[in-house]
């Protein structure tokens, strides 16, 4: 790919909010973007983040260099003038909550890092939208050249603060791409994170799943994610982290299903997988989900007219398929062999991979090896295009809508952990366009529900007292050899 991008840094060292901002920036364009310039004060730095992002997913890094060479198809001024006369061009600051786009935009010396991974993942939007802006015509969009928010209105929480998160009993099923921006803003959160989290996913980390994973490095292939991820928590928070390398089936049927689970985070690749979670009724729940050009997060507390997640992926009555019918239709995958996929931790056939890639404009390469269910987030967080001068569909993976999701996730988690008020909200966004506070909606007990009445009488059973002896039973269970 011949686009140039380029990161214009600050001259002289910059606060935390530029660092913070300027890494996250780097990490994400390096997924996607083969050729890109960093010019500033921590130049160095932000190419040794960006090779590294491109290196883990097998693409080529010696396009990532130090440097200043215009003109550039696109280019981005942290916290500082891009220093180009052109339209293709942004500003872009954050300090805390607050994040800024345009003339004027300053980054501060605040070390909340919400904000400036916010504004990483919107430039990083932008990018894409106006080096494929043939490509999407029609769709609507428009270069988004000024914008402000706090975060916190953003996402209806002007409360919250920078304070302790207390995870308490917590259980993360999924550690995907989604998972992966969640859990580095819990690794840089600034104040002390305790509690107990279980992370849940039985899937190695593949080749692919480069292009999309915030962090990830080239040495995690072939591991186990949640033994990864479980060893940075560890070195970053006080958190007491436990791996469990099991589908969210095997691990809840392990711990038994009599235990309530308290706070339940989902970061999952289909609806059926929520419903699974949803039908585990846990007493508070988080989720987080990208579908090709949108993405969304959700915070349920069911009860009292209150959503829980069953009621955002209700049974679809008006078509008797099951999750093997929808991925065979996706796919062309014979339904054994979906069966055995999503049963097993087995990774993809040459033969398998060539039919999958054949349908979505990948190389068999980019899949090959790897689980179903870390291929089908790919075909999720991607963008169905054609090419200027190529007629062929090819679909392009989206790093920055697995990132905004993450950290939509992260400020549901902030406003769960820091007010004891039971309520159901989700928030929904294009990630090609204006985030708006207005998406942060109400979310009610849908008629169709079968979950709500079960989940009522077991919020109803579940004291504070029952709630902290369920917290310290899983904390107790011995740690699974995976």
């Amino acid at each position: 790919m011949a686009t140039r991008i380029a990161v214009r840094l600050s001259e002289f060292a910059g606060g935390k909010g530029e660092c913070l901002l300027a890494e996250v920036l780097a990490d994400v364009l390096g997924r996607l973007w083969p050729n890109i310039d960093f010019h500033g004060a921590g130049a160095e730095s932000a190419v040794e983040v960006a090779r590294t992002a491109a290196d883990s997913g097998g693409a080529p890094t010696e396009g990532i260099r130090v440097g200043w060479a215009p003109p550039y198809d696109f280019v981005i001024g942290v916290g500082t003038d891009p220093g180009t006369d052109t339209t293709r061009e942004l500003q872009v600051g954050a300090n805390g909550w607050c994040v800024q786009l345009g003339k004027g935009a300053e980054c501060g010396s605040d070390d909340n890092p919400v904000g400036p991974a916010f504004a990483a993942a919107l430039a990083a939007a932008q990018v894409f939208s106006a080096c494929f802006r043939d490509a999407l015509d029609g769709y609507g969009i428009t270069p988004l050249q000024s914008w402000s928010s706090d975060l916190r209105e953003l996402f209806g929480a002007p409360h919250l603060d920078v304070a302790p998160i207390d995870l308490k009993e917590t259980h993360l099923f999924g550690v995907g791409a989604v998972s992966h921006g969640f859990l580095w803003l819990l690794q840089h959160w600034p104040r002390e994170v305790r509690g107990r989290l279980a992370l849940v996913d039985r899937d190695p980390y593949g080749g692919g799943n480069g292009q999309r994973y915030a962090f990830m490095r080239r040495e995690d292939v072939g591991l186990l994610k949640v033994n990864q991820m479980a060893d940075r928590l560890r070195l970053n928070t006080s958190a007491e982290v436990t791996p469990f390398a099991q589908d969210l089936n095997m691990y809840c049927a392990m711990r038994g299903y009599e235990s309530s689970l308290f706070r339940v985070i989902a970061g999952l690749d289909s609806e059926e997988a929520r419903r699974h979670v949803a039908l585990k009724f846990p007493l508070r729940t988080l989720n987080m989900w990208t579908s090709g050009m949108h993405i969304g997060a959700g915070q349920y507390v069911p009860g009292d007219g209150r959503g829980c997640l069953a009621c955002a992926y209700p049974e679809p009555v008006e078509k008797l398929r099951d999750e093997v019918a929808e991925i065979y239709e996706k796919t062309y995958l014979i339904p054994s062999v979906i069966r055995e996929l999503l049963d097993s931790a087995r990774g993809l056939t040459g033969a398998e991979a060539s039919l999958v890639a054949s349908r979505f404009g990948l190389t068999p390469a980019q899949i090959e090896g790897e689980p179903l269910r870390s291929v089908l987030p790919i075909i999720c967080a991607t963008a169905h295009l054609s090419l200027a001068g190529d007629k062929a569909m090819v679909d392009v993976p989206f790093a920055f809508s697995s990132l905004l999701s993450g950290i939509a996730g992260f400020m549901m988690l902030l406003r769960d952990v820091q007010s004891s008020e039971a309520v159901s909200y989700g928030w929904t966004q294009h990630v090609l366009k204006p985030p708006s506070h207005r998406m942060m909606q109400q979310q009610v007990t849908n008629a169709l529900c079968v979950a709500c009445e079960v989940s009522k009488a077991v919020a109803h059973r579940c004291s504070d007292g029952e709630r902290t002896k369920t917290a310290e039973t899983a904390g107790s269970a011995p740690e699974k050899s995976v």
